[in-house]
């Protein structure tokens, strides 16, 4: 009898065997599986330079999806090593896997009718497997000939080193390689044919003082092998195309017209077919087939955006960078359009797609047009004689009152001619006071309105008031005087302080006078009309020395 402890020690133990039996065996390989890993040589070594970052590259494939085709950049074909003969770099071309490919085309291609517009599941559909496999292989074929063209610039290279940065192509690099050959002369190549008119003048002064010498031999026989090899992979790799074209526009001619044959074959190889890629959101149709790889020890912070196949089509590589983004958006969305109308099959033809192409090349294009320009209004033209029109009314005026300058503030604005000016300082400031103490008003007020400005009475009001008053001064006469006995007006006198008036005194004083102090009481001789002034002469009115007593009349003799 085995205790517990036992039972866990085999369980432990057949695990650990299990999982060794599971390294140990070979896993199967995808119906298309990625094209580095199968080639060898130079592929399998990219391959296996990327075993490490296969969390990150492995993507999430739908139902029924498969594999695509790893597409080498140019990063990693520059860290191969391409040392040897190029049957050792380069062997897609006599695998087992291209063979069978090839073969399976040319046994399709000449059937009376594709498989594939027969009725029934299009996955199901062994022709539809093999275009799936056969524009991956495309891919492949894409990336031997990178490989190729490298192995050819490095073994050209000390022939001609500037040969590399003046045709960056790598078809027309090698095109240019096989006509220059190995001559001492290389100027006498012919080269108008292959380059424009611009590059082959600067190829010919750049070769009359290259300092590169003739290669050997054996060396040029490498080179002119490798420029052949890769005139035999791009021939297969035109005619798959050729043959995957020709089967798409009757899977999905919509979708085809859209983002062309090649991009729709990888979006159906990666969907698991039309009914995938028609369930797909339109928001994840350009994450299809995009790749989170990154550089050992490189920052994600300046990594550029994983980009999707739908990023490979013409219309978004028409438009500039800096409007990517957009354009995959408004693309995707178009693209699952025609993707469902092809489910659907109302269109056999693709003019829905073809009309959707026209329609987003306009879009995109005005998308690409720089904004209007800005006109600049002129100013205008300003009137002669000041009649500029002014807001006006109660607000305006006392809108103005508000932030009209006090009086404080006008006499602190002017400055008295030839005399120095008062200042007021503290904390490191001075302000100027101008002629604040000059007036001595003590006035700190607004402007005051003017005449025109203020408010006006009417004609009724004004008869009204003289009405009132012509009573009130009536009626003061009638009191015997020119003001009541209320009055309180003040009267300065010689004496300090303030008198009131009083009108009944005053009237008091003026009797007594008309009494004792009348004109005239004690110069008038009673009957005469006016006064004599001694030493004035004698007459009507005049004013004579008083008459005598008559008992004291002088006689006369």
């Amino acid at each position: 009898m085995t205790s517990y402890a036992d039972e866990l020690l085999l369980d432990l133990g057949s695990g650990s065997d299990g999982e060794g039996d599971a390294s140990r065996s070979p896993s199967p390989a995808p119906a298309a599986g990625p094209s580095s890993a199968a080639n060898g040589g130079a592929s399998t070594q990219a391959a296996a330079g990327d075993s490490d970052d296969e969390g990150d590259t492995e993507m999430q494939l739908p139902e029924g999806g498969t594999l695509p085709a790893a597409e080498l950049d140019a990063q990693t074909v520059e860290t191969m090593d391409v040392s040897g003969s190029v049957r050792e770099v380069s062997r897609l071309k006599e695998s087992s896997k291209m063979k069978e490919i090839l073969k399976s085309i040319a046994h399709f291609a000449a059937l009376p009718s594709p498989e594939v517009s027969q009725s029934g599941v299009l996955e199901d559909s062994q022709e539809y497997q093999l275009i799936v496999r056969a524009n991956n292989l495309a891919v492949d074929l894409d990336n031997e000939i990178l490989i190729v063209h490298k192995y050819i610039r490095d073994h050209y290279a000390p022939r001609f080193p500037e040969l590399e940065s003046l045709i960056p192509s790598p078809w027309e690099f090698v095109r240019a390689v096989q006509a220059l050959g190995n001559d001492d002369d290389l100027t006498k190549a012919s080269l108008q044919s292959i380059l424009p008119h611009g590059t082959v003048v600067v190829i010919s002064m750049t070769a009359s003082t290259t300092k590169g010498r003739p290669l050997p031999e054996l060396e040029w026989k490498r080179v002119d092998e490798a420029a052949e090899l890769v005139f035999e992979l791009e021939n297969e790799r035109r005619n798959i195309l050729q043959y995957v074209e020709s089967r798409m526009t009757l899977i999905a001619p919509n979708l085809s017209a859209v983002v062309g044959t090649r991009v729709a074959t990888k979006l159906l190889g990666v969907a698991g077919g039309l009914t995938g890629l028609s369930k797909i959101p339109a928001c994840n149709i350009h994450l299809l087939g995009a790749s989170k790889k990154l550089a050992s020890g490189a920052s994600s912070a300046f990594r550029n955006r994983p980009v999707g196949f739908i990023f490979q089509s013409e219309l978004i590589q028409n438009v500039g960078e800096d409007y990517h983004r957009q354009a995959q958006r408004i693309v995707s969305a178009k693209a699952l359009l025609a993707a469902r109308v092809d489910m659907g099959g109302s269109d056999r033809h693709g003019t829905y797609g073809a009309r959707i192409k026209q329609e987003l090349e306009k879009k995109l294009e005005k998308l690409q047009e720089p904004p209007p320009i800005k006109m600049t209004k002129a100013l205008p033209v300003p009137k002669e004689g000041g009649n500029k029109q002014r807001r006006g009314g109660r607000r305006a005026r006392k809108l103005k009152e508000a932030n009209g300058l006090t009086e404080l503030k006008k006499q602190q604005n002017r400055v008295e001619f030839g005399k120095a000016e008062e200042e007021a300082g503290a904390f490191d400031e001075t302000i100027g006071l101008g002629m604040m103490n000059a007036g001595s008003s003590g006035r700190v007020r607004a402007h005051v309105a003017g005449a025109t400005s203020k408010a006006k009475m009417s004609k009724m009001n004004k008869t009204r008031l003289s009405a009132l008053r012509s009573r009130s001064t009536g009626a003061a006469l009638d009191a015997g005087g020119d003001s009541s006995g209320t009055a309180s007006s003040l009267s300065f006198t010689p004496v300090q302080g303030i008198e009131l008036v009083d009108p009944s005194r005053q009237r008091k004083v003026d009797e007594a006078n008309a009494k004792w102090f009348k004109e005239g009481t004690f110069s008038l001789a009673p009957g005469a009309r006016g006064t004599a002034i001694p030493g004035s002469s004698g007459g009507a009115g005049s004013m004579g020395p008083p008459a005598l007593p008559p008992a004291k009349k002088p006689r006369v003799e």
